[in-house]
């Protein structure tokens, strides 16, 4: 196994455990088997996760786990603001709104299932696209090609559509007004990076105009 992807994978099982720990602590009471049948998805859907891509590709972790690259400075700001708001300031939030039960039955179903499903569309870019790090760069040294296989016929983005739902799916899960306000944060980052990400592609990476003249949208099918 190398060594990059296990790393990764440690990584992301930390931020997995930090997330239920701010929850925790933000909380300072019990949690309803609603709040950890949330986390309890989160780690399953991680460890699922990473057990799919340790037999399909171990580079795709080991490229996703490096943090020192030679991405824009506007990547490196925007991903830094993004990691610890979605991984670990939304989750703190939620807990020192939490008020010991969900405030809406029928919506936190539909925010689990929108959980979930941002997982799946993640997997679906994963599993296609070895050239899917965590930075946002041209990967001269890697030989970038543009991907347009799988979900890449649809949209041009799909981790970053993931993250949408996933956003939306935790406001919905918690259904809280600062957690709804972090999402909302979350969500216009990664607008705003899908812009700026494309836009170097577009003048950067060979092919890529073409692609995008083929496949319009960015990242929601028939908006934008």
């Amino acid at each position: 196994m190398e060594r990059g992807a296990i790393s990764y994978a440690i990584r992301v099982m930390i931020q997995r455990v930090l997330g239920l720990v701010l929850f925790l602590v933000g909380a300072r009471s019990a949690l309803s088997w609603h709040a950890w049948v949330y986390f309890g998805t989160n780690f399953a859907a991680a460890v699922l996760s990473l057990m799919i891509m340790f037999r399909v590709s171990q580079e795709t972790l080991s490229q996703r786990g490096k943090v020192d690259t030679d991405s824009p400075t506007w990547d490196k700001l925007l991903l830094g603001i993004y990691w610890i708001l979605h991984f670990f300031a939304i989750h703190l939030v939620a807990g020192l709104e939490w008020q010991g039960v969900v405030p809406n039955e029928a919506l936190y179903w539909i925010g689990m299932v929108l959980v979930v499903m941002s997982v799946v569309v993640a997997m679906t870019a994963l599993v296609v696209n070895t050239y899917l790090e965590s930075t946002a760069r041209l990967q001269h040294d890697r030989d970038q090609r543009v991907i347009s296989s799988g979900i890449y016929r649809i949209i041009r983005h799909p981790t970053y559509l993931a993250v949408l739902i996933s956003a939306a799916g935790i406001s919905l899960v918690f259904g809280t007004p600062f957690t709804c306000l972090v999402a909302l944060v979350i969500s216009g980052i990664i607008i705003l990076r899908t812009h700026l990400e494309d836009r170097m592609l577009i003048d950067g990476l060979p092919g890529y105009a073409e692609y995008a003249q083929k496949v319009r949208y960015r990242l929601i099918p028939g908006i934008w």
